[in-house]
């Protein structure tokens, strides 16, 4: 299980509203003051992200909470990204090797992209259903180990 701290910022019969922020690796990395990818990082700002989640442990707005992402929701986006491209290039390999043109290999391969497309589309509908796939809150956390500020949400209807 993969976890992060987040804040409670609304509540809701049975759900909680969470807003964790989205952090780079260079944000733990020694070399952060000289690297220039952190130097983007910090250009780009801190995003946010706010979910609605399932609440089995009963918090409140402001409490500062631990929430986890099953390892299987990685795998399943590395699945999505890597199908079509493994669809194309075997389909450009096959191709080449069955002694097709070069454009006749190009639009085979395109092909073979769109095929992969669809089918990492058709996979992603069946398990996106799957309680496996969403983030769960798992455990109150003290604030002050948090290194993050929040704004309260703000409702948008009455």
């Amino acid at each position: 299980m993969i976890e992060t701290q987040a804040i409670v910022v609304a509540v809701e019969p049975g759900y909680a509203w969470v807003e964790s922020e989205r952090r780079s690796a260079c944000s733990h990395c020694e070399s952060g003051s000289s690297c220039g990818v952190s130097s983007l990082g910090k250009l780009f700002g801190v995003k946010r992200n706010r979910m609605r989640l399932g609440d089995p442990i009963g918090v409140h707005a402001g409490d500062a909470v631990v929430i986890g992402l099953s390892e299987q929701r990685l795998r399943a986006a590395a699945l999505a990204y890597m199908l079509p491209l493994l669809v194309m290039l075997a389909i450009a390999v096959l191709s080449a090797q069955l002694g097709y043109s070069q454009a006749m290999t190009v639009v085979a391969s395109l092909l073979g992209l769109a095929g992969g497309l669809w089918l990492a589309r058709q996979r992603s509908r069946r398990t996106a259903a799957g309680d496996l796939y969403n983030a769960v809150l798992l455990r109150r956390t003290v604030v002050a180990e948090l290194d993050i500020a929040f704004e309260p949400m703000k409702r948008s209807h009455p």
